[in-house]
C-alpha cells in the first residue's frame, strides 16, 4: 500500500468565483487509487469552508457558489501591459503549509490541473512539494497537463506528466515510483469519485459521461476525452447523487457534462426517474450549457420536477449560416422550441439563460448583438462566454493563421478576461449592453 497526497491547486488570475467548482478528474483518480488499496489523501487549495481560513461570503452567495479568498500578487511579465489587478485565489500559503505540516511524507504526489492559463498554481504548488520532500515523485496531469504538455514537461518541475484521463496512468505510475503494484477491485468506469475526501461545500459536480458527440471548433473535449462518448450507466449515477446527499449532506448537484441530454431517453430519463423515485431533494445545475434540441416537453416537465433550478442553454450564435458550419446542434427553431417547453414546465426568466460565445476569431459584435436580441425576444437571459484560444481545436488553427496568436504562445495568453483574438473594449462595452438588456427584460416581466 502506497501512501499517494492528492492536491488541488490555486488559481492564479484576473478574476475567479466558484460557480460548483470540483476537482473531478483528481477524484475519481483518488477513488481509483483507494479502491486498488492505496492510502489517498487531499488538500484542497479551493476549499472555502477550511476552518481556519473561510472564504469571504456574501449575501449574494447561492447554491454553494460564492468569492475565494484573494491576495494580490504580481503580475507576470507576460501579462504586465494588463491594465487588471492579478491574484492567487484560494487557501492562503500558510493554511497550506499547516496542511502539508499535518500529512505523513507521501510515497508520491499527484497535482492537477485546469485551465490552461491557471498553470502557475500548479507550478506553486509542485514548488513547495519539491522543497519539503525533494526525493518524493511528483506527477501533474488535468486540463492543463493534457493540452500543454510540452509546456508542463519543460517547466512545471513535476517529475512526470500524465495526458488524457488519469485512471489507468496513476495507477501505474503510483506502482512504478513506489514498487506497489495494485490493481481496482471494480472496473474503472464503476468506481465513484471520491467526493469525500473533500470537506463538505454544499454542493457536488457529477458526470453522468464522458466527452462529447459532437465537434465544436472551439472546444477540446476530444483530446481531454479521446475514447469517444461514452454514458455512464443511469443507476450507477443515481447511485452517486443519493450517496452525495444522504452521505455526504450536499444540497446542490452541478452537472458537468458536455452533453447531458444526448439520448434523452436511454439517459437522462432514467437518471431523473431514479432521483425522483428515491425522493432526492437536490437542486440540479448546468454550468456547462445544454443542448436546447433534445428539451421537450416531457423531459422540461421531469427536470422540474427532479428539481432543476439553473439552466444553461448553449446558444453561442443565432447565425443560420454559423450554425450550420459548427456542425448544425443547434437553430432557432428547436432552441425556441426548448424555451417554450422549459417555460410550460414552470421554470422562470431567473433560471433560464443562454450563452453566448464572444471574443471569437473575427466575430461581429453586430451579430452578437442579433443573437441576444433573440435570446430576449424569447424572455430569458444571456450569460456572455468569452472566448479562449484552446490548444489542438480548430479555432486555435484559425487565430495562429490570422496571427492573434503565436503557435508557441505562453498558456497564460490563453486567458480568456485579456480577449486574446478580439477587441477587449468593444467586447466589454457588448457585454455592458447584455447586463442592462438582461436588468430591462426582467424588470418588464416582473411588472
Amino acid at each position: 500500500m502506497a501512501r499517494v497526497l492528492c492536491i488541488n491547486p490555486w488559481i492564479y488570475d484576473f478574476a475567479a468565483y466558484n460557480m460548483w467548482i470540483e476537482p473531478l478528474g483528481l477524484l475519481t483518480v483518488a477513488g481509483v487509487l483507494r479502491q486498488a488499496g492505496h492510502d489517498v489523501a487531499l488538500i484542497d487549495c479551493l476549499d472555502r469552508h477550511h476552518p481556519d481560513a473561510p472564504a469571504p461570503r456574501s449575501r449574494r452567495d447561492a447554491y454553494g457558489c460564492g468569492h475565494f479568498t484573494k491576495v494580490e500578487v504580481r503580475k507576470p511579465e507576460i501579462l504586465a501591459h494588463i491594465p487588471r489587478r492579478w491574484g492567487r485565489y484560494g487557501l492562503p500559503v500558510t493554511i497550506f503549509e499547516k496542511e502539508l505540516d499535518a500529512q505523513p511524507r507521501p510515497d508520491a504526489v499527484l497535482v492537477t490541473s485546469m485551465m490552461t492559463y491557471w498553470y502557475p498554481g500548479p507550478f506553486e504548488v509542485i514548488s513547495r512539494i519539491k522543497a519539503r520532500w525533494p526525493d518524493v515523485p511528483v506527477a501533474l496531469g488535468g486540463v492543463y497537463a493534457t493540452l500543454c504538455a510540452k509546456h508542463a514537461e519543460t517547466y512545471s518541475g513535476a517529475d512526470a506528466v500524465l495526458i488524457g484521463p488519469g485512471e489507468t496512468q496513476a495507477l501505474q505510475w503510483v506502482a512504478q515510483v513506489t514498487g506497489e503494484s495494485r490493481a481496482s477491485k471494480f472496473p474503472l468506469g464503476d468506481v465513484l469519485p471520491a467526493h469525500d475526501l473533500r470537506r463538505p461545500q454544499g454542493y457536488v459536480a457529477i458526470q453522468t459521461a464522458r466527452g462529447c458527440p459532437f465537434h465544436c471548433p472551439y472546444c477540446a473535449v476530444h483530446q481531454l476525452s479521446p475514447g469517444g462518448f461514452v454514458p455512464r450507466a443511469p443507476e450507477r449515477v443515481v447511485e452517486e447523487i443519493a450517496w452525495c446527499v444522504k452521505v455526504l449532506g450536499a444540497h446542490d448537484v452541478a452537472f458537468y457534462d458536455d452533453a447531458l441530454l444526448v439520448n434523452a431517453a436511454q439517459h437522462i430519463h432514467p437518471i431523473l426517474d431514479g432521483v425522483i423515485e428515491r425522493d432526492l431533494r437536490v437542486r440540479f445545475h448546468t454550468p456547462n450549457g445544454l443542448h436546447a434540441r433534445f428539451i421537450d416537453q416531457s423531459l422540461a416537465q421531469k427536470m422540474r420536477r427532479a428539481g432543476f433550478v439553473t439552466i444553461r442553454l448553449g446558444l453561442e450564435t443565432a447565425d443560420p449560416d454559423e450554425q450550420w458550419r459548427e456542425g448544425g446542434k443547434v437553430d432557432e427553431a428547436s432552441f425556441a422550441q426548448a424555451v417554450q417547453a422549459l417555460f410550460a414546465a414552470g421554470f422562470s426568466p431567473h433560471e433560464i439563460a443562454a450563452y453566448v460565445l464572444i471574443g471569437r476569431p473575427g466575430q461581429s459584435v453586430d451579430k452578437a448583438r442579433d443573437t441576444v436580441a433573440f435570446a430576449h425576444q424569447l424572455g430569458i437571459q444571456v450569460h456572455p462566454a468569452q472566448f479562449a484560444p484552446i490548444p489542438g481545436t480548430v479555432e486555435w488553427q484559425t487565430a495562429i493563421a490570422a496571427g492573434q496568436i503565436a503557435a508557441d504562445a505562453d498558456p497564460l495568453l490563453h486567458n480568456n478576461s485579456i480577449y486574446p483574438c478580439a477587441d477587449p473594449w468593444a467586447w466589454e462595452e457588448f457585454k455592458q449592453e447584455v447586463r442592462d438588456s438582461n436588468h430591462a427584460l426582467l424588470a418588464r416581466l416582473e411588472m
